[in-house]
């Protein structure tokens, strides 16, 4: 072999080793861009992040001023009761005297301080928010830097705002801390914060900036609802829990200045950790949630001493929203209600109803019927499967029939047959035909022209032949399911029509827990 020739060959392997190293940072150059787009899609298309599509508002009445607040003591006489304790003592007999704002210059848009795009609570905030048809926009709580944009042609953008971590709002650099307030002040824009203690917190501290102290890491029993808190609206003044409250990371709030109203109050289940605050009897109620009248700098706030997981925070969280927009945005107190208990006479034998269970059913609906007037449970029945248990469940059967005319009923296939599996009309209608005939031969009143199929199924996606036969046959007019325009997130249902048949919105809810709502809600 010649110099030349190898010299050639060197050049050669050279060459191809400086291709290989061109592919390779062209791979890596092509990895980071299609990394980059599709985290930019990612981000851009979280819900957490961006604004929601446009929705409809709710309409409680209500313009763009208020007068917010009036309560007295004891000594007052009017509230006609003693008024509730806030942790420390309490001047007898004052008058709350809280101006009339006005938040009518804003957008009925609320302004959401989230901690991250991915946190939890922040997350639990706009699912409530979405469910209540609530316009929102969040943004990253700013500890320094720019704050967004809080007005456009004379015009505020945000009608509330709320902080995740109320800790975010007070710690605010001193030019974002008085942007902010200077707004709130002018456009007549509450706050709502949260405090969530964590292994980090502080046992005892003063709220920076405010006569208001926050003691963490607290076990509480015994909520109660304080009658004479102004923001009240769905929630009732009742006590409705009694026992301990989940957790031993409660926050309570101590104040003796009279701009601080207690919402939510409870009692420590110990003394001790209250022990430096003075003594007191161990039946002391502490509050957990305060309303700020504004009588300190102007501002009104709903401070929670927790997160949203307390059901009860729920009702208080919707009801500050309500009460810091005027009403702007708010939940009617109109509730309709609709509970399908699907599936009668359908089970395995031991899973089926007795006599024992409907008592109870029957039992149930009394009790709710003291809540919600003529509330009736809706049965959706498969008459194939009557008697097709065991005796006892046998007599269950017999029992319901003898009770058919104190409940609703509804035709929910014969067999329990999926309809989309079946192309054929003519099939379909014979099916209901058998059903039908079942109920004239039973009493079962069925002229509510209501339906139900199995696993909502065939209804969206449409099956046209499940519609036909559903007018046909039963004269079908309103339907319902789970599913349009897809099955999760349950707060993003919606209802349609479709040839002629409505199409509601259909939520899977716990019984019980419809009457928890209940009990503490002015329907």
């Amino acid at each position: 072999m010649t110099m030349g020739s190898g010299l050639g060959i060197l050049k050669l392997l050279r060459g191809v080793r400086q291709l290989e190293l061109h592919r390779l940072i062209l791979a890596l150059i092509i990895f980071c861009l299609l990394s980059m787009a599709f985290l930019a899609y990612y981000v851009s298309n979280s819900p957490k992040i961006k604004d929601p599509p446009p929705l409809p508002f709710s309409d409680c009445g209500g313009g763009g001023g208020m007068l917010l607040g009036v309560s007295t003591g004891a000594a007052g006489g009017e509230t006609g009761g003693q008024r509730l304790p806030l942790f420390l003592p309490v001047r007898q007999g004052r008058l709350h005297e809280v101006k009339t704002i006005d938040n009518s210059r804003t957008e009925p848009v609320v302004l959401v301080f989230v901690e991250s795009i991915y946190s939890q609570m922040g997350q639990e905030i706009i699912a409530i928010l979405e469910s209540s048809r609530f316009h929102y926009r969040t943004e990253i709580a700013p500890a320094k830097g720019d704050m967004p944009t809080l007005t456009e042609h004379n015009r505020g953008r945000y009608v509330l705002i709320i902080y995740e971590n109320v800790l975010k709002y007070v710690n605010l650099d001193a030019w974002n801390r008085d942007l902010l307030d200077k707004y709130c002040t002018e456009y007549g824009v509450g706050v709502i914060g949260f405090f969530k203690a964590t292994e980090n917190s502080l046992h005892s501290a003063q709220l920076k900036g405010f006569p208001l102290f926050l003691h963490s890491h607290l076990g509480l029993r015994d909520y109660r609802i304080n009658p004479n808190a102004p923001l009240l609206y769905i929630t009732k003044p009742n006590q409705v829990e009694q026992g301990s409250l989940p957790g031993d990371d409660w926050t309570i709030f101590l104040s003796n200045h009279s701009t601080y109203e207690p919402v939510l109050l409870a009692t420590p289940k110990s003394s001790d950790p209250l022990a430096h605050f003075g003594p007191g009897p161990l039946q002391t109620l502490y509050a957990t949630v305060v309303q700020d009248l504004g009588l300190h700098d102007g501002i009104q706030r709903v401070l929670f001493g927790n997160n949203l997981n307390y059901w009860l925070h729920k009702l208080v969280f919707v009801d500050a929203i309500g009460y810091l927009t005027g009403k702007r945005l708010c939940l009617s107190l109109d509730r309709h209600i609709l509970v399908d208990v699907d599936d009668i006479f359908v089970g395995k034998e031991g899973t089926r109803m007795k006599v024992s269970d409907v008592e109870a059913l029957l039992n149930t609906q009394n009790k709710l019927r003291a809540l919600v007037p003529n509330f009736t449970f809706n049965l959706g029945f498969s008459g194939k499967f009557y008697h097709t248990g065991t005796d006892e469940e046998d007599q269950g059967d017999d029992m319901l029939l003898q009770h058919r005319k104190d409940f609703w009923w509804f035709p929910h296939m014969w067999s329990h047959m999926q309809p989309h599996l079946f192309h054929n009309v003519s099939v379909l209608a014979e099916q209901m035909k058998l059903n039908r005939v079942f109920a004239q031969e039973h009493g079962i009143p069925t002229d509510m022209g209501y339906a139900v199929a199995p696993h909502h199924s065939g209804v969206y996606p449409v099956h046209t032949q499940l519609y036909e036969a559903w007018k046909f046959v039963w004269g079908i007019k309103v339907t319902s399911t789970e599913e349009y325009p897809h099955l999760r997130p349950a707060r993003y249902r919606r209802g349609f029509i479709h040839n002629g048949i409505k199409v509601n919105a259909h939520y899977w809810i716990d019984i019980c827990f419809i009457f928890m709502i209940l009990c503490v809600s002015d329907y």
